[in-house]
C-alpha cells in the first residue's frame, strides 16, 4: 500500500466514523421523538446539525494539515474511535432533556382546570345538582306528605279552612307551593268571615295557613236563630241557635239589613273593650233623629246616640260613665248629658 492510499484512508476513516456517529445519534433521536415534535426538539436538532457540520469541517482541516509523507501514528486509530465515542456520548447526553419534555407536556394536560373555566361552568353544575335533588325529592314520600297547620282562626275550625282551600291529599307538596295564590283566594272567597289569609312554606313539606278574621260586631236575631254581624258589614251565611251563642255578646235588633251594615262599619274602628260593653242595640227613631239608636250597656247604663255619629261620639262614653255613680241615661242625640234612670 502506498503512502497516498494510506492518507486517503486516513481521510475517509474520520468521515466514516463521523457519519456512523451521526446515524447512531439520529436513531437515538428518532427513538425518543414523540408523535408530534415540540419546538424545543426542533431547535435542538438544528443546533446539533450545525455542531456536527462544524466538527466535520474541523476534522477535514486537521487531516489536510498533516504532511503527506508522515505515516499515521499507531494510536491514531484508537484516538479517532475515542472521539467518535465521545461524540456519541455527547449526543446521548443532549437527548436526555428532550426525552423528558414529552413527559412534562403530558403532565401539563393533567393540571387542574383554570378558575375562569370553573366559574363559567358553575351554573351548569348548579343546575345539574338541583335537578338531582329534585328527582330524589319527588321519588321520596316527602313529596306527597303535607303537614298543614291553621293559625289565627277563631270562628272557622281547621277542617272548614282546609275545605275552603281545596287542597287535595293527592297533590304534591311542590304543586301546593306553586298554587299558594290560588289557594289563598279560595279561602278568602269561600267565607265572608275571612279578612285575609296567607300561606307560608317550610321545607320539606310543612305549610302554615295564617287566617285573619273580621271582628265581631254582634248577632242579628232572625226568628229563633242568630247570624253573626262582622266589622266588614257582612252577615254570616250560617245561622246558629241560642245555645251556640257566646256567654257575652251584642244583640242587634234591627230589621233593615242596610242599616245593620252601616252600623257594623261605624262600630268597626271602636275599641274592642268598649264594644264588648254593649249588651244590645235597637233602632228607636225620634222626631229629631230618624236613625237614633238605644244601646243597653253591661254596666247598667243606657246610651242614646245617632247611628251616623257613632264613630265620633261613642269614644267619649267611657269618660262619662266613670263619673256616674248610679245607673243613668247618657244622651248624645244633641250634645252630651246624662241623668239618672
Amino acid at each position: 500500500m502506498t503512502e497516498k492510499d494510506s492518507l486517503e484512508e486516513d481521510k475517509q476513516a474520520p468521515q466514516e466514523e463521523q457519519e456512523k456517529a451521526e446515524s447512531q445519534v439520529e436513531e437515538q433521536v428518532s427513538e425518543t421523538e414523540p408523535d408530534e415534535e415540540s419546538d424545543f426538539l426542533t431547535q435542538w436538532k438544528e443546533r446539533h446539525q450545525a455542531y456536527l457540520a462544524s466538527q466535520k469541517e474541523a476534522t477535514s482541516e486537521k487531516v489536510e494539515e498533516k504532511p503527506e509523507a508522515q505515516a499515521p501514528a499507531p494510536h491514531s486509530q484508537s484516538t479517532k474511535k475515542e472521539k467518535g465515542e465521545k461524540t456519541k456520548a455527547k449526543g446521548l447526553d443532549r437527548l436526555e432533556p428532550s426525552s423528558e419534555k414529552p413527559e412534562s407536556g403530558r403532565a401539563a394536560t393533567r393540571l387542574p382546570l383554570p378558575r375562569r373555566a370553573l366559574l363559567l361552568a358553575s351554573p351548569v353544575i348548579a343546575a345539574a345538582l338541583m335537578g338531582i335533588l329534585l328527582a330524589v325529592y319527588f321519588i321520596s314520600p316527602l313529596s306527597k306528605e303535607k303537614k298543614i297547620e291553621v293559625v289565627g282562626n277563631q270562628r272557622l275550625d281547621r277542617e272548614t279552612v282546609l275545605a275552603y282551600s281545596k287542597i287535595s291529599e293527592k297533590d304534591y307538596a311542590l304543586t301546593t307551593l306553586l298554587q299558594t295564590k290560588n289557594i289563598e283566594a279560595n279561602i278568602k272567597n269561600s267565607s265572608n268571615i275571612v279578612k285575609s289569609d296567607k300561606i307560608t312554606f317550610q321545607f320539606p313539606n310543612r305549610f302554615t295557613i295564617h287566617v285573619e278574621e273580621f271582628t265581631e260586631v254582634g248577632y242579628l236575631k232572625e226568628k229563633e236563630s242568630y247570624r253573626l254581624v262582622l266589622s266588614s258589614g257582612n252577615i254570616s251565611e250560617t245561622a246558629i241557635t241560642s245555645e251556640a251563642l257566646p256567654e257575652r255578646y251584642t244583640l242587634i235588633d234591627m230589621a233593615d239589613t242596610d242599616l245593620v251594615k252601616q252600623l257594623a262599619l261605624q262600630l268597626a274602628p271602636i275599641d274592642a273593650a268598649l264594644l264588648s260593653n254593649i249588651k244590645s242595640i235597637e233602632l228607636t227613631p225620634s222626631k229629631v233623629t230618624a236613625d237614633l239608636l238605644t244601646m243597653s250597656m253591661y254596666d247598667e247604663h243606657t246610651l242614646l246616640i245617632p247611628l251616623s255619629e257613632i264613630d265620633t261620639k261613642l269614644p267619649y262614653y267611657s269618660n262619662i260613665a266613670k263619673r256616674l255613680s248610679v245607673p243613668s241615661v247618657v244622651d248624645m242625640e244633641v250634645g252630651a248629658f246624662s241623668y239618672a234612670k
